[in-house]
């Protein structure tokens, strides 16, 4: 139940982020390719798992809000939005 449509590709920079990622979307995303990077970063392009969508807001809203929220992760988990005090 995948629809070609909704596929996106989102890259982690390492694998505590994506494995938070996959937690938080596991039954709402079906992951088809899983590649690592020549930096050790992560590849994953996905569809949406429509069964477990809601019909609102749009598929489409829904795959980017899933987008954006694997870059937040990342940003999180790869240290670019620490701030370091000395």
């Amino acid at each position: 139940m995948s629809d070609k449509g909704t596929q996106a590709t989102v890259y982690f920079h390492n694998q505590a982020g994506l494995n938070e990622w996959q937690r938080k979307y596991y039954s709402k995303i079906i992951i088809t390719e899983h590649m690592e990077t020549a930096d050790k970063g992560y590849l994953i392009t996905f569809f949406l798992n429509r069964k477990h969508l809601s019909v609102k807001p749009s598929y489409t809203d829904q795959l980017m809000d899933i987008v954006l929220d694997a870059k937040t992760i990342d940003y999180y988990h790869s240290g670019i939005n620490t701030v370091r005090l000395f």
